[in-house]
């Protein structure tokens, strides 16, 4: 009986041992350990913040119109890719984020329908626990959005979120962006949310469910590389021109991102095959951006570049969407007047000079406080027409020499908008040129271009040198020259149509190819220097 008894005895042990240790393993953890210190990141807390404070000390000065709304960041190894995701991380400091929501794309080969949220309290990295915040998070989990299922013999609704942490096991995609933001924010609350398969109309309901949580203290963080380019990532779409083709093709997926274009995005990615890992997240991103956000590149970099071997390459960018300062307009408000196209525009004097105004003011007030100035469009004469949308382009020479061209080729914003943003971007954000200076204020000339609507052509024959500028169009690479752009510099139709397709990434003579499109379109300049 005694024997029987301690045979009893055991196996209830063993049982409540087992069970104990179910439980352990299938409970979710209180705090989530780091998956990646060590291999992608220094995993000694001394040596990670020197690495991340070496890459912030390496940030040129960055001037953001308004305040950030949301950054694109790279993923990769630190070495690699922490230099470029240092820009981001830079323009975010100094604004009072108490939150941050992090949407990663999941490369673990997991594959599972909509996004799963860690269940942790927090997630541990060398330089010390962040918390999650729970209510946050158990909100989304909570939430009634559900997706059709695609399964023929279990068609009941699939939940859009849930709390699969198999997706952050081994996942790097995440984690990379934490050290940044703790060396950047200090004290914050964690949303993690990973990405995986999305379909149909998922976007339109994991961004209607992340809305609510969106304030001025809260940060939206998209963890992406770019083109990962080489017969290891089975994407080789070009075997020329490697360096110049990637940096076009990740340009493309820009210029969708940045005008927030989720249809022409996905689009985009259908025609390419561009294999950006984060491309799900970006593209809910997009549909939680207000009309109002303006995005900017911060900084752009390959490892084919960095390590001058293009066998292999991945892109990595630093993308930064802000709100920005708003105009006031006084008695005026936008208007949404449809331009018809190739109609030319003749400004009055009096509208001229208001432009010219509004840049200069902009352009000072830029260049002494590196902010957005709020413009009260009060102090200036106004019409009806400096509320109506334009394309325009702001031009500042130095002394005769370009310092800076940036502008919008279709009507985006009004007139007057156009002008202030252009005159930043054109003074800041020109990629060739170093931020304009207060000290070179009485040096610079301001030239404004205001355009007519571009008209397709059927090819060049219907393009005139001198009087047209143009736009040309091949797949996804572009470039335009301004209406003055030839007769400056001396070209015939044809030395013109050449430097455009050299400025375009392609081939000087793409522009006899059948697939090449053509605009047209007119242009109203005037500049400072002829004293309007």
């Amino acid at each position: 009986m005694k024997h029987t008894m301690v045979i009893f005895t055991f196996f209830i042990f063993t049982l409540i041992s087992s069970f104990s240790l179910l439980l352990a393993e299938t409970e979710p953890p209180q705090t989530w350990e780091s998956q990646v210190a060590g291999r992608f990141y220094p995993g000694n807390e001394a040596a990670l913040k020197g690495q991340i404070n070496e890459f912030l000390n390496e940030v040129s000065s960055q001037k953001s119109n308004g305040r950030p709304l949301a950054i694109i960041s790279p993923h990769a190894g630190y070495v690699y890719s922490g230099q470029v995701a240092a820009y981001g991380y830079s323009a975010i400091k100094g604004h009072g984020f108490k939150r941050v929501i992090v949407l990663s794309p999941s490369h673990s080969g997991r594959r599972y329908r909509g996004a799963s949220i860690l269940k942790a309290t927090s997630y541990k990295t060398p330089l010390g626990k962040i918390s999650i915040d729970q209510e946050a998070c158990d909100y989304l989990l909570n939430t009634s959005f559900t997706a059709e299922s695609k399964n023929k013999r279990n068609s009941s609704p699939l939940k859009l979120f849930g709390d699969y942490d198999g997706a952050y096991k081994g996942e790097h995609s995440l984690e990379m962006q934490l050290p940044f933001l703790q060396m950047t924010l200090g004290d914050f609350n964690l949303v993690p949310i990973m990405i995986g398969i999305l379909i149909d109309n998922d976007f339109d309901k994991v961004a209607e469910a992340i809305r609510p949580l969106l304030d001025d203290k809260t940060l939206l963080v998209v963890s992406s590389d770019f083109t990962h380019y080489g017969d290891a990532y089975r994407y080789v779409p070009f075997r020329e021109n490697v360096e110049e083709n990637i940096k076009i093709l990740d340009y493309g997926a820009f210029e969708k991102i940045l005008n927030k274009d989720f249809d022409g995005l996905r689009e985009y990615r259908k025609q390419t095959g561009i294999n950006a890992c984060g491309i799900l997240p970006i593209s809910i991103l997009l549909k939680l951006l207000p009309d109002s956000a303006k995005g900017q590149i911060l900084h752009y970099d390959t490892s084919g570049h960095q390590t001058n071997n293009f066998v292999y390459s991945v892109s990595y960018a630093s993308i930064l969407f802000t709100k920005e300062a708003e105009i006031k307009s006084g008695e005026y408000h936008p208007q949404e007047k449809p331009q018809t196209e190739g109609q030319s525009i003749c400004l009055s004097e009096k509208e001229k000079k208001t432009l010219l105004s509004l840049a200069r003011n902009t352009l000072e007030t830029y260049a002494n406080t590196g902010a957005s100035p709020e413009i009260d469009l009060q102090l200036f004469t106004q019409t009806p027409r400096l509320f109506e949308k334009y394309g325009v382009f702001v031009t500042l020479k130095e002394q005769g020499q370009l310092r800076g061209c940036i502008g919008y080729i279709l009507p985006k914003t009004s007139l007057c908008q156009a002008v202030v943003e252009n005159t930043i971007n054109s003074s800041a954000k020109d990629n060739r040129f170093l931020p304009v200076t207060h000290e070179e204020m009485n040096d610079i000339d301001i030239e404004i271009s205001v355009l007519s609507q571009p008209r397709k052509i059927s090819g060049p024959e219907g393009f005139t040198v001198g009087q047209e500028g143009i736009v040309i169009r091949k797949g996804y690479a572009n470039a335009v020259f301004l209406p003055h752009i030839a007769a400056e510099q001396g070209w015939d139709k044809t030395e013109t149509l050449q430097h455009l397709c050299k400025k375009a990434g392609l081939p000087i003579n793409a522009w006899r190819d059948n697939d090449m499109e053509f605009f047209v379109f007119t242009a109203d300049i005037f500049h400072e220097a002829i004293g309007i």
